[in-house]
């Protein structure tokens, strides 16, 4: 009996996990290098589409996320003032795919990715894997290395393993802000009509949800770079730029405490990786998440992308060689991911329009546009199957 093969994955994020979760069961032997000190997430939340509960549902997650998740069942668009612009098509997406968005606190999320990891994958914190090695099919640091058949990057928009591939993509800054933040439950507002989005002048934007006995998530965008102040100056700021929108934007914020709101620039990579694999004749290197394709975040594509891309990896990597594995990756991944960024970022440029005039033709073409087309234009990216092993 041939020994199992052997992958090391740079990167424990959600795709790194994810892809150690599906390769082992796939029979690999896996090594996964983490620069912090322990496995993580941050504590914010994100949401979930229907594509991406499905990719974790093939993970066999299916029962740790009905534990974790909050349920979409409504939401809106709306301007500044309140007036809305937009149903958010949740029923549209239940009826279609059987299950509706969900919210995840990001801590929760990692944690169920965590224990469904087997005793096949070692887990190796404090590692910045800086060193790629594509001839020997090696990752390490300045210490260790780490020999394997297979090298897959998780680590990020500023991958390492992507430097060692491939040239030509570029780190994009979109010019604007994220500060989020999730509040506990006893500090939350009354969100009769779930949750939304809100978008306002000057390419402002506030998200919120609420996220059951978890609290509720909230995410303000704002043109700019990281603010310097200290925290407590920073939340009089977001408070200041808000404080004449609808209710519940800034009771949300009110009842933030400083220390609790984080702030990151949203970045993309443009133009993407012309490839995604590295491969040679018995080994190989391939991209997974933000480290192929880190898109602006308008579709809230991003987690289910690296789902996604977790998932086919380990449906390719199946009882095929390395180079077949790989050349179906690339087929099924590269096209779709280029696809789903170019919109997202179209979208983000019609969402944060800037100036009144602009701002107003968004407004306008919101309110004129169809259900059935917001329908149409919400499902784009959530209709996948998962590949079968062989297929």
């Amino acid at each position: 009996m041939s020994a199992p093969r052997r992958v090391v994955i740079v990167g424990a994020g959600i795709g790194g996990l994810a892809s150690a979760i599906a390769l082992e069961r796939a029979g690999w032997r896996v090594a996964l290098l983490e620069r912090g000190d322990r496995l993580r997430g941050d504590s914010n939340a994100l949401t979930l589409l229907p594509n991406a509960i499905t990719a974790l549902k093939e993970l066999g997650l299916g029962i740790a996320l009905d534990a974790i998740a909050t349920p979409m069942t409504s939401g809106r668009f709306r301007r500044a003032d309140g007036r809305v612009l937009s149903e958010i098509p949740v029923a549209e997406l239940t009826e279609r795919f059987g299950t509706p968005p969900v919210v995840v606190h990001r801590e929760d999320l990692f944690e169920a990715l965590v224990a469904a990891m087997g005793t096949g994958v070692e887990v190796h914190t404090g590692v910045t894997a800086t060193h790629i090695d594509l001839v020997h099919t090696a990752a390490g640091d300045t210490s260790r290395r780490w020999p394997a058949d297979l090298v897959v990057g998780a680590d990020g928009i500023a991958s390492a393993v992507r430097v060692g591939m491939t040239s030509g993509s570029k780190i994009t800054n979109s010019g604007t802000v994220a500060f989020r933040a999730v509040i506990p439950r006893h500090r939350t507002p009354d969100m009769p009509e779930g949750g939304g989005e809100t978008q306002g002048p000057d390419g402002r934007r506030f998200l919120y949800a609420p996220m059951g006995k978890r609290g509720a998530y909230w995410a303000a965008i704002t043109r700019g770079g990281l603010r310097p102040e200290p925290e407590e100056v920073r939340k009089d700021l977001i408070a200041r730029w808000f404080a004449d929108w609808h209710a519940p934007v800034g009771e949300l914020i009110a009842n933030t405490r400083p220390e609790e709101i984080s702030q990151r620039e949203i970045t993309y990579l443009w133009p993407l990786p012309r490839r995604y694999t590295h491969i040679g004749d018995t080994s190989g290197a391939v991209l997974v998440g933000d480290a192929a394709h880190a898109m602006t975040p308008d579709l809230i594509q991003g987690a289910g992308m690296a789902l996604e891309d977790a998932v086919t990896l380990g449906a390719c990597l199946t009882g095929a060689s390395i180079p077949d594995g790989l050349a179906r990756y690339e087929e099924l991944r590269h096209a779709r991911t280029v696809k789903l960024a170019k919109l997202a970022h179209r979208v983000g440029s019609v969402f944060g329009a800037r100036g009144r005039l602009k701002s107003t033709v968004r407004d306008g073409l919101m309110r004129a546009a169809p259900d059935t087309w917001l329908a149409k234009q919400a499902m784009t990216g959530v209709d996948w199957v998962p590949p079968k092993p062989g297929e």
